[in-house]
């Protein structure tokens, strides 16, 4: 499968979101809930624009999910750059976002995620995103899957068996992640 990734069909889940260790548990609760209920949009359609709540891009996905927990985000994925408070990976947990850029080296943001599972090294590589997949993403990280779907999917980002990381899309491109929770 190109670019390492993996991505998991209807009849498949991965593990629940679990928590990582944090002084906060609201806020981890509340990333749980916030990933749960994204996962509920599993296989919904991806268009841009989108016709929220029957088909979306990245950025509305996101905006849309975080709107039920009472959060206003943006709808468009340039806007991610300052939302939030920008935190390190090893801190992040199930719900917060990952803003990946449209190159390697590049500073414009192309595509926005959130954080399902981290790896269980606890590193970006293995980790889980739940996203809504274009043709450009989708494409790029989910050729040969027999069963893709372009739309609402989790996807894990890959590495070789050799631990080697594989992904192009993703890894090179993530730039940082964001905490929204409150």
């Amino acid at each position: 499968m190109l670019a390492g990734c993996k991505t998991t069909n209807p009849g498949t889940n991965p593990e629940k979101p679990e928590p990582v260790n944090s002084g906060n548990n609201q806020l981890i609760q509340q990333g749980i809930l916030i990933t749960r209920e994204a996962a509920t949009y599993m296989r919904t359609p991806y268009s841009s624009p989108p016709n929220i709540p029957v088909t979306f891009d990245c950025s509305g996905f996101v905006s849309y999910i975080y709107s039920k927990f009472g959060y206003d985000l943006p709808k468009a994925t340039s806007a991610y750059a300052n939302v939030g408070t920008k935190i390190d990976w090893k801190d992040a947990q199930p719900g917060d976002l990952l803003i990946f850029a449209r190159e390697k080296g590049s500073s414009t943001i192309d595509h926005v995620a959130m954080l399902w599972k981290k790896s269980d090294s606890g590193v970006l590589a293995g980790s889980w995103i739940i996203h809504a997949a274009s043709i450009n993403t989708g494409t790029s990280m989910q050729r040969g899957n027999p069963d893709t779907k372009i739309g609402i999917v989790i996807t894990q980002l890959g590495l070789r068996g050799d631990g080697i990381v594989e992904n192009e899309y993703f890894y090179q491109r993530f730039l940082h992640c964001s905490r929204v929770l409150k």
